[in-house]
């Protein structure tokens, strides 16, 4: 079975920046060393809703907190997490 973990907000230019952004941070697979990142910028997603204080982004769903945060910047937003197999 897949599940994310990980999931962060960053904010960059370009979906590289992003990554390095991410791996900045020191977030790690929990479980599966192999396991792949997804890197999803919010402003490309065709049914993101920044004023709704929900979204599916990808496999994950952003709670009000994760939305404050997209808020902050968000044709920069970026939302990446691991999708690992347990």
């Amino acid at each position: 079975m897949t599940h994310t973990t990980g999931t962060r907000v960053v904010f960059a230019d370009s979906q590289e920046e992003a990554k390095k952004e991410y791996e900045a941070l020191g977030v790690q697979p929990e479980h599966d060393a192999q396991a792949k990142m997804d890197i999803c910028k919010c402003s490309e997603e065709e049914d993101f809703d920044f004023d709704s204080p929900f979204n599916l982004i990808g496999e994950v769903s952003l709670s009000p907190e994760y939305m404050e945060l997209v808020n902050k910047d968000p044709q920069r937003a970026y939302v990446i997490y691991y999708l690992e197999e347990a």
